[in-house]
């Protein structure tokens, strides 16, 4: 779009122009109703005064941009108008022209010497033609005059005044906004460079499964062949699993300052007893639930269940209230490990957010996320607040990954 094209859409300028338009109409009616009773001492309008306030009138459309020059044309056309003593007011010009200066003019200071200079110009001109009649100076049309050019600042000021109002809010409300979605983001991205390190940490067990078993089938793969296939099949499986690990890793931003990692195995299911236990310890009664048939994990899942369960019971504590307590259910299902934390606590539904605003929400939700699983959190209807994570699993020959953690502890 061209800017032309640009320009003649904004929907200002199509009320700048209807503006123009109207004050052009009205002030040509006011100068015509003038004439049409002429008083003494008054001269009928003639082509100049239409011209007068046709061009003073058209000169409104740039009023929002330049407005001490339009204000000052205005002012020259009324003063013309009131020496030569056509008779119209014109108030319809010239308070929009004040009006105009007061809302939109951005240097305050110029804006009120042009218009207070304005003003003592039309109420001169008029005090020596207009309002000095027959009868004497006319006060109460003077006073009226004053009122009406005080009334058409005074409406200026007051919407500039709530015009900055508006824009400073609109301002404030879009840098919180910035600064939420910036404190996400960091949040988001210091947890993903956390489960990186500890996604790294169970890669690199893995590995080092894989070198124990490698070794012991080298050596042998001569004097037992079928003991060595199982090793080697062993080897196969682990592999794979690790295969799976990095390609999670992928999508998970890993900060660079810490390269350090740690060959021991991180926690899993077996490791949420005790941090069940440490809850009750500290303070929070809670139990843990296991549904389902136990079957072996992959050490992703089996971590990302612990730390969901772990930071769960955090929350719990530092927002349930001290009486509260929790319920840890892991439900082994045929193709997903699911995990529900609940509480009976009454502060975790006002201090955290259902959507998952909270750091802790987004770190479980982005543990989820990478497994391709669903996260859902938020208050409970009988009051508390559950989480629950469903993490996908593949179907795999039970007791195979203790038979590989056996043959490498064995080596």
């Amino acid at each position: 779009m061209s800017a032309t094209r640009r320009w003649l859409a904004d929907p200002r300028v199509l009320v700048d122009v209807a503006v123009a338009v109207v004050v052009a109409v009205l002030s040509v009616v006011d100068v015509a109703s003038a004439s049409a009773v002429v008083q003494p001492g008054q001269r009928s309008a003639d082509a100049l005064a239409y011209a007068l306030v046709i061009v003073g009138s058209l000169n409104l459309f740039w009023r929002r941009r330049v407005p001490i020059a339009v204000l000052a044309i205005v002012t020259i056309v009324l003063v013309a108008m009131y020496l030569r003593e056509y008779g119209a007011f014109l108030s319809v010009l010239g308070l929009p022209a004040l009006y105009a200066v007061a809302a939109h003019e951005e240097h305050r200071g110029r804006a009120w010497w042009a218009m207070i200079t304005a003003s003592v110009a039309l109420m001169v001109a008029a005090s020596v033609s207009l309002l000095d009649t027959e009868d004497g100076f006319a006060y109460f049309t003077a006073l009226s005059m004053v009122a009406f050019l005080a009334a058409g600042i005074g409406a200026g000021v007051l919407i500039r005044n709530r015009e900055r109002i508006f824009v400073d809010t609109e301002r404030r409300a879009a840098a919180a906004e910035a600064d939420r979605l910036a404190a996400a983001e960091r949040a988001v991205a210091s947890e993903r460079s956390r489960i990186a390190r500890e996604m790294h940490d169970v890669v690199a067990h893995s590995m080092s499964v894989v070198a124990v078993q490698a070794a012991a089938g080298r050596e042998i793969v001569h004097a037992n062949p079928d003991k060595a296939a199982e090793v080697f099949a062993r080897i196969e499986m682990v592999g794979r699993e690790s295969l799976e690990e990095l390609r999670r890793m992928l999508g998970v931003l890993r900060g660079s300052g810490d390269d350090d990692a740690s060959l021991s195995p991180q926690p899993g299911i077996a490791d949420i007893a005790a941090a069940v236990a440490q809850s009750s310890a500290s303070g929070t009664a809670a139990a843990l639930i296991v549904d389902g048939r136990q079957q072996p994990l992959a050490p992703g899942i089996e971590l990302a269940a612990y730390r969901i369960v772990q930071e769960a019971l955090t929350n719990v504590r530092k927002h349930a209230g001290h009486a509260a307590s929790a319920t840890v259910r892991i439900s082994y299902e045929p193709h997903a490990l699911v995990v529900d934390v609940t509480d009976d606590g009454r502060g975790a539904a006002t201090s955290l957010s259902g959507s998952g605003s909270g750091q802790g929400l987004i770190g479980m939700r982005e543990r989820v996320e990478i497994y391709g699983g669903a996260f859902t959190s938020g208050p409970r209807p009988g009051g508390g607040f559950g989480v629950r994570a469903v993490l996908p699993i593949a179907n795999r020959d039970s007791g195979s990954e203790l038979a590989v953690e056996q043959g490498a502890a064995g080596s």
